[in-house]
């Protein structure tokens, strides 16, 4: 749904019934213009956010709007800039070592910014590539801050668990996108981070990013152009690629592509589908087996883990891409978000009822997360004994002892 036209009063609710802001002053108007679309790309996604819906968000016409950004793509370059500087100048003020100032203070700011998740992982694909390059770039160099912090802190830690708990960290800030819960304070933020700084997960071996592919393909053509395609989205974004770029990858070409789907919406629906029944099958698998609730929880951890790192491309379709679903089938996928999260959270509640929902909904949401990120994150991903090391975090921050794998 997109932003209404403002009136002239201040404190008009947007449509997600958060108050947008007004350009009272003009010397603040740059900032207000920033802060709406900020909202408007995060909720609505940046396709489907015009230029005219957030000169009304502020109040004021598309020519005054057009006089600070020369176009929606040079206000999405601002808004991601502002948003990433913003939530990572947490990371800078701690001293060495001080990982109690660490977490406070990234967490704070990380709240403060918690649209950066989504702007970044959904959103920022649709900037030019030299500047995603350069706010890449200073992404990775706040990890590297990060994991300077966790070495200094604890002198002990092994490179490849300090790169693993640096990323989980910043995994935490970004699942607060993710989190439909209202946090008055950073404070259950900042216990997440220090629960993920302070593991001590199981031995990794070295990655391997560049470790050939399997040589089998698909015989069955419908289902080579689906894999093409999941692979295609996840990694170009659905509005870059053509139905002919994935006929391509898999030799096919013309008319004979419309033989197996009516359309690029078609695969991409499929794609989405196929993807959320598999959880479905995994989880009812999970409990048909399960003794109790704490053991169908961490089965369902590590059902959940061996997925995403089996199927990163899948993964991230349906995180990152399901907004460009036709509205039924959107409907549809937000649906199945909502019923498998309440899963997570029946099973959690059964396990420490004493726990706020509120609670309990940001935990799984982090889980999920941080899963999400390293499975999208070719030297974790590729680590020998990632599955376990990330089973183990994920049992932490559910508060859930880590017993021996399921058989």
């Amino acid at each position: 749904m997109r932003a209404k036209a403002a009136g002239s009063g201040a404190g008009e609710a947007a449509p997600g019934g958060t108050p947008l802001v007004r350009a009272t002053r003009p010397r603040n108007r740059r900032e207000l213009i920033i802060a709406a679309a900020r909202e408007l790309f995060s909720r609505d996604g940046y396709a489907n956010a015009a230029m005219s819906d957030i000169a009304a968000a502020v109040g004021i016409g598309p020519s005054a709007l057009y006089r600070h950004f020369g176009g929606k793509q040079e206000l999405l370059h601002a808004v991601v800039t502002e948003a990433l500087d913003s939530c990572l100048a947490g990371l800078y003020p701690a001293g060495p070592g001080e990982l109690d100032v660490l977490v406070r203070d990234f967490a704070a700011s990380a709240l403060a910014r918690r649209e950066l998740g989504v702007l970044w992982q959904r959103e920022a694909r649709h900037l030019p590539r030299e500047q995603y390059a350069e706010l890449s770039r200073r992404l990775h160099a706040a990890r590297r801050t990060l994991a300077g912090q966790l070495t200094a802190a604890r002198p002990g830690l092994d490179p490849a668990h300090t790169e693993l708990l640096s990323w989980g960290t910043l995994g935490v800030a970004a699942s607060l996108a993710y989190q439909h819960v209202e946090l008055t304070t950073p404070d259950l933020v900042a216990r997440l981070m220090r629960r993920v700084a302070t593991s001590a997960p199981p031995g990794l071996g070295e990655p391997r990013p560049g470790a050939p592919r399997g040589a089998l393909r698909h015989r069955s053509r419908r289902e080579a152009l689906l894999a093409a395609a999941t692979e295609l989205f996840a990694e170009r974004g659905y509005a870059s690629v053509s139905l002919e770029d994935t006929g391509a990858a898999v030799g096919i070409a013309g008319q004979s592509i419309y033989h197996h789907f009516a359309s690029k919406h078609d695969l991409l629906a499929t794609a989405v589908h196929r993807g959320v029944e598999r959880l479905w099958v995994d989880l009812a698998e999970v409990l048909a087996s399960a003794r109790d609730h704490a053991g169908a929880l961490r089965h369902l951890v590590w059902r959940y883990i061996r997925m995403a790192l089996v199927s990163r491309h899948l993964v991230t379709v349906i995180a990152t891409e399901a907004e460009h679903l036709q509205e039924a089938d959107r409907l549809r996928t937000r649906q199945f978000q909502r019923d498998y999260i309440a899963e997570w959270l029946h099973l959690l509640h059964a396990v420490h009822p004493a726990m706020t929902p509120a609670e309990a909904r940001v935990r799984v949401q982090t889980v999920l997360t941080v899963v999400n990120d390293v499975a999208r994150t070719p030297r974790l991903a590729t680590r020998p004994g990632i599955d376990r090391a990330l089973r183990q975090l994920g049992c932490e921050l559910l508060e859930l002892d880590s017993d021996p794998l399921p058989e």
